[in-house]
């Protein structure tokens, strides 16, 4: 446990990970500064609660003045290592550190971390239900939405934590260390931010550079780039596959088996998991394994795939109206996530899509999967890129704003097509967030259930 009493503490950011590492340092009797480069009333909100609580506020702007002097830097993940305020820090010669690590300093459980380029929220969430009818105690939290420095403390040796950790969490992360880490899966994301694929890969490699001979690196053996990144690591490596036996978890068929320590056990079956695709197969197999390496009972886990329902902007259905069948996707950011969705939902589909890119190759599209794909409506700042990845593919549509997407899609649909939303790019050109994209989504299908209700 680090010693912060008396410390200098400035925190890069003031969001949900911001907020929760200023009130874990404030219990450590750290002195706390915050610096916040946007200025917004949510924002102001958060600051006057801060404040009347000792710590210094910066809003809508960063200056050297509140890095210069400090112990240590605490950064939020939506803070890139090319930003001022870390550069100022690395030139100073002051520590910096995620608020992941941070965090991590205090807990006393143990760990499993979750990463990879889709699927961590559905497979921290599933881990939670796993372990709460195995009757063991566990806390789910990181990049879902509850940070982890807010629960840590709370966190005794025998309970377990389960994280959902971003590449960006983990770029400042050292010391971190999970009983069990989980890499998903591996494709493009977030090259906005990072310079290559390479340098991603890296990121989310570092989910493993602390662990001991003791812990265990979870793979999934069906994902090219995934599979491979164990080679160097201390930590044991078992599997997770829908395609073949390996060390760890696999199907035959429906059927879920383990091998294990030489034995191999009937762990369930997926014929009653009601989460479409194959790719949400593979999420729910990374948890059944690591919830049987921590001790949960299989029929604890058969129970929780049985009655899972899934996340809200999941491929979530959201009603039908006159036999067209509407599904949320709103949390997909990525093509590779997008084409997961396609695959997941029989044809044919209207696809909604767009926003702002994250120097995304939109010409993956060029699928089999796209023939699935009736047309594309296109939102945003990225669909006229999208329309020429796709142009000779598929006939694309242009609409100004989510609404007028959801009724041209329904105006050129038939009884037994679903309309799907699956945008591949951020919400932030047009909305607050995923969430606030998704929950459009499902206001205007309503407003236009409405519509044709009173129409007839």
């Amino acid at each position: 446990m680090m010693n912060l009493s008396g410390k200098k503490v400035t925190v890069i950011g003031l969001g949900k990970s911001g907020l929760a590492a200023c009130r874990l340092l404030l219990t450590q009797g750290a002195e706390v500064f915050v610096s916040e480069a946007k200025d917004d009333p949510s924002l102001r909100q958060g600051a006057e609660s801060l404040v009347r609580s000792g710590v210094a506020v910066e809003l809508g702007r960063h200056t050297r003045e509140w890095v210069k002097g400090r112990d240590l830097v605490v950064t939020s993940p939506g803070v890139p290592s090319s930003s001022s305020p870390l550069r100022w820090a690395e030139s100073e010669k002051i520590p910096v550190m995620s608020e992941i690590e941070l965090g991590y300093l205090f807990c006393k459980g143990k760990i499993i971390a979750v990463t990879g380029s889709n699927g961590k929220s559905t497979t921290v969430t599933l881990l939670g239900k796993m372990f709460k009818e195995g009757g063991q105690r566990a806390f789910v939290c990181g990049n879902i939405g509850e940070p982890f420095c807010d629960h840590v403390l709370e966190v005794s040796q025998e309970d377990w934590v389960i994280l959902e950790v971003s590449s960006f969490q983990l770029e400042q992360c050292y010391s971190f260390r999970p009983r069990i880490a989980i890499l998903l899966n591996i494709s493009a994301n977030h090259l906005d931010r990072h310079p290559s694929l390479e340098h991603y890969i890296s990121a989310k490699n570092r989910i493993t550079q602390s662990q001991r001979e003791e812990d265990f690196f979870l793979l999934n053996a069906d994902d090219s780039l995934a599979k491979d990144l164990g080679k160097n690591v201390s930590s044991r490596k078992r599997y997770f596959s829908r395609t073949k036996k390996v060390e760890g978890v696999f199907t035959k068929g429906k059927e879920i088996l383990s091998s294990l320590d030489g034995q191999e056990e009937r762990i369930g079956t997926f014929e009653t998991f009601r989460l479409p695709g194959s790719h949400n197969e593979e999420n729910a197999l990374a948890a059944v394994l690591a919830t049987l390496l921590a001790g949960v009972a299989p029929s604890a886990i058969q129970k929780t795939l049985a009655t899972f329902e899934g996340l809200p902007h999941r491929i979530e259905f959201v009603g039908e109206i006159e036999g067209v069948r509407f599904v949320n996707d709103s949390k997909s950011t990525t093509v590779a996530s997008t084409l997961c969705a396609v695959e997941a939902l029989p044809d044919p589909l209207l696809l909604i899509a767009g926003g702002r890119e994250k120097n995304e190759n939109f010409r993956a599209l060029r699928n089999p999967l796209l023939k699935k794909v009736k047309r594309m409506i296109l939102i945003g700042e990225a669909r006229e890129k999208i329309r020429c990845a796709v142009a000779g593919w598929v006939e694309t549509t242009f609409a100004a704003t989510l609404e007028e997407a959801v009724e041209l899609a329904y105006r050129e649909s038939k009884a037994g097509e679903t309309v799907l939303l699956s945008p591949m790019c951020t919400s932030f050109d047009m909305f607050r967030d995923f969430e606030e994209r998704g929950d459009r989504f499902k206001q205007s299908v309503e407003a236009l259930r409405m519509r044709k209700q009173y129409a007839c």
